[in-house]
């Protein structure tokens, strides 16, 4: 199994997470031969949440999580830190799974709370919820849909429309929201150290600066070593977008920018409750206060630039704040925007990735998941069992998301500033859905 994943997916620009965070000492590469009962390649969010599922519900399961380079230092260390589930995505589920399958997945994708509870570590968790906003005329029948299908489905109190009046936080922007209990925010660097101490402390073995260089039958091999497993999960998402199983994955990019601490935020803005808040655009802006007072705010279009002219329009009381620190990197968008997972056929080998920019939450049912499939339990979820278009081979599809995403971005400007968006873009961003494939954030 050759070139398993492409480590030039990974972002060059560090985040402020990490250097908030204070890792642990590094764990040791791996040296030699060793044998295990399972392999987990990949040390983010993923592949650790397995590694503990597995330990938690089989003790004494030899377990070894191979990273490549430190825990987190993917895409689990650099996010904008939203932990949330799936209720924020029930049209959509309801369009892939059905009525009963997506609310059943969104109630057991909550469990992720209780879970992050139970590390018992300061990893800066705050329940508030999370808003999705209109910031534009285009954007109202989005929030009416969350709305109107969770009270269809008997949910009405997981999607709630809020006025402008009725929001915490101050935008001139702002023309209402739909507020999802279903939400928070962490330090993700945090939160995956805690991890890491956990399944460490379960009984994983961890070896870090373990780059994977490929796969043959039950031998995962390594640099410098070797694992023989008999099961093997794959967890390193973005950089295993381009590996020739993931046909239905795509490589995109976010970015963020993070302010200084700001004394008087709550002053200049509101925002008392600290909620998570996303936008309505395609390419979504997302923004969160942090616990030391300051704003991050990313941009799904993976352009810092966007990322600080976003921060300065949506809060103009903010203009004369200072940009802290930068940082951008890869995200694997799934032809649906669903997670995916599987397993390789005629082999023990199980994988997962396309979060499209929503991990942090699902990353741990997902690693439940994946546990299932390793210990060779009987697994039903729909994240199996449902049917993921898939994308052109490359350079095609590489070549094809730059285009739609020029397209998509011409549209999310022009419906937010309630202007016609050019019929060349709206031709292009909608080529995708037309052959069954939706790789974008919204």
């Amino acid at each position: 199994m050759k070139r398993l994943y492409d480590r030039g997916v990974h972002g060059s620009t560090r985040p402020w997470w990490q250097e908030e965070a204070q890792p642990d000492d590094p764990a040791p590469a791996l040296e030699g031969a060793v044998d295990a009962d399972v392999a987990v390649v990949g040390g983010g969010f993923t592949g650790l949440w397995t590694a503990l599922a597995v330990l938690q519900r089989r003790p004494g399961t030899r377990v070894v999580v191979l990273e490549a380079a430190r825990c987190g230092d993917g895409a689990s260390g650099r996010n904008g830190g939203f932990l949330h589930g799936l209720w924020a995505s029930l049209p959509r589920l309801v369009e892939l799974l059905g009525d009963d399958d997506a609310v059943e997945l969104a109630r057991e994708a909550t469990g992720v709370y209780a879970a992050v509870r139970a590390l018992g570590e300061e990893v800066w968790l705050n329940e508030t919820g999370l808003l999705t906003v209109s910031t534009g005329p285009a954007h109202d029948v989005h929030l009416d849909r969350a709305v109107e299908t969770a009270a269809r489905l008997g949910a009405p109190e997981e999607a709630v429309l809020l006025s402008p009046d009725e929001l915490s936080v101050r935008s001139p922007r702002f023309r209402g929201a739909v507020f999802y209990r279903d939400g928070a925010t962490v330090q993700p660097a945090r939160l995956v150290h805690a991890l890491r101490r956990a399944a460490v402390a379960a009984g994983a073995v961890v070896h870090e600066s373990t780059p994977v260089a490929g796969i043959d039958d039950d031998v995962v091999r390594c640099e410098r070593g070797s694992v023989r497993a008999e099961e093997i999960v794959l967890a390193t998402n973005a950089a295993a977008a381009r590996w020739p199983a993931a046909q239905s994955v795509a490589v995109f990019r976010s970015a963020i920018v993070l302010t200084d601490p700001i004394a008087d935020l709550h002053d200049r803005v509101g925002w008392e409750r600290g909620e998570a808040i996303s936008d309505a655009r395609t390419y979504l802006n997302y923004f969160r206060p942090t616990n030391d007072g300051r704003v991050l705010m990313g941009s799904a279009s993976g352009d810092v630039a966007r990322a600080e002219t976003a921060l300065r329009a949506i809060f103009p009381a903010l203009a004369d704040v200072r940009i802290a620190a930068r940082w951008e990197g890869a995200i694997d968008v799934s032809s649906d925007r669903v997670p995916l997972v599987a397993t390789v056929p005629g082999t023990r080998v199980h994988y997962a990735l396309g979060y499209t920019g929503n991990g942090v939450g699902p990353s741990w049912l997902v690693g439940r998941t994946l546990a299932s499939l390793a210990l060779g339990e009987d697994v039903t979820s729909p994240l199996l069992t449902r049917h993921v278009p898939r994308l052109p081979p490359e350079p095609l599809r590489s070549i094809g998301a730059r285009i739609v995403r020029r397209a998509i971005l011409a549209v999310d400007d022009a419906e937010e500033s309630a202007r016609r968006p050019p019929r060349w873009a709206v031709g292009l961003a909608r080529l995708p859905e037309l052959l069954g494939v939706r790789v974008a954030s919204r």
